[in-house]
C-alpha cells in the first residue's frame, strides 16, 4: 500500500468513526429508515452484503437507537470491524445466493465495490478507474440454512437489507417469505425492478419508495 493510500484509509477511518454522528446511508435511506421504525426501540435487522458497520450502511443508525441483527458479507476483513463495533450483532462470512454452488467473487481496491460482478458492470467499472485486487471463488449459502442455524436470535425480521453488488434478487429468492416473517424489504434493484416488483407483490408486498437503485417494499 502506498503513503497515499495509507493516509487516504486513515482519513476514512476517522470521518467514519470519529466526525460521523448520522446519514450513514449512500442516499437518504436513513431518514426512511428512521420514519418507519421510530416508534420501534429494539427490532431486528438481517443485512446481507453490509460492507462496513458505518460507511453506506442502512443500520448503522438502527444499532445506535439499539437495534441488533445478523450481519453478512463474504469479505473477512470487513467483518473484522463489525467484530469490534458491533458486538451485538452476529457477523457472519458468506457468499449468499439461492443456489449452493461456487462463484467469482471480485475484489476491488474499494470494498463497497466487492460482488459477484457481471462483464458489463466490470467493464464500466474499471473505465471508471476501479482496480480488481483478485477474484476468488466463493461457496454460497442460501439465507434459509443461515436463518436457520441462528432463529434462536430473533422472532421476526424487521429490516431485510440486500445490497449485493447486482446478486441482489438471488438472495432475495435465497429466503423462504412463507416461513420467515419479513416486514421491510430494502433492496438494490437496479435492472431487475419490474421483476422483483412481481416476485414480492406474489409475497404480498407493497412497493413504497425508490431510492436511488435502492428500494423499499412493505409487507401488507
Amino acid at each position: 500500500m502506498t503513503k497515499y493510500k495509507k493516509l487516504l484509509e486513515v482519513l476514512k477511518y476517522i470521518y467514519w468513526f470519529v466526525l460521523k454522528r448520522s446519514n450513514f446511508s449512500q442516499s437518504h435511506e436513513e431518514k426512511i429508515i428512521l420514519d418507519l421504525f421510530k416508534n420501534k426501540k429494539n427490532g431486528f435487522y438481517l443485512d446481507v452484503g453490509c460492507h462496513h458497520p458505518k460507511r453506506f450502511s442502512n443500520t448503522a443508525s438502527l444499532y445506535k437507537k439499539g437495534w441488533k441483527g445478523i450481519n453478512i458479507d463474504p469479505n473477512r476483513s470487513n467483518l473484522k470491524l463489525f467484530n469490534l463495533f458491533r458486538k451485538r450483532d452476529v457477523n457472519l462470512c458468506y457468499f449468499v445466493s439461492d443456489k449452493e454452488k461456487k462463484f467469482d467473487y471480485h475484489i476491488f481496491d474499494d470494498s463497497a465495490l466487492n460482488g459477484n460482478i457481471k462483464k458489463e458492470r466490470l467493464s464500466i467499472l474499471q473505465k471508471m478507474g476501479y482496480e480488481i485486487k483478485k477474484v476468488k471463488k466463493v461457496k454460497s449459502i442460501t439465507l434459509n440454512k443461515i436463518l436457520e442455524t441462528h432463529s434462536e436470535s430473533f422472532n421476526n425480521i424487521d429490516l431485510l437489507d440486500i445490497d449485493v453488488e447486482g446478486h441482489d434478487f438471488e438472495v432475495l429468492k435465497s429466503i423462504d417469505l412463507n416461513i420467515y416473517k419479513v416486514n421491510v424489504i430494502l433492496i438494490e434493484v437496479a435492472s431487475n425492478e419490474l421483476e422483483i416488483d412481481s416476485y414480492l407483490q406474489k409475497h404480498d408486498y407493497k412497493s413504497y419508495i425508490l431510492v436511488d437503485r435502492n428500494k423499499f417494499y412493505i409487507k401488507n
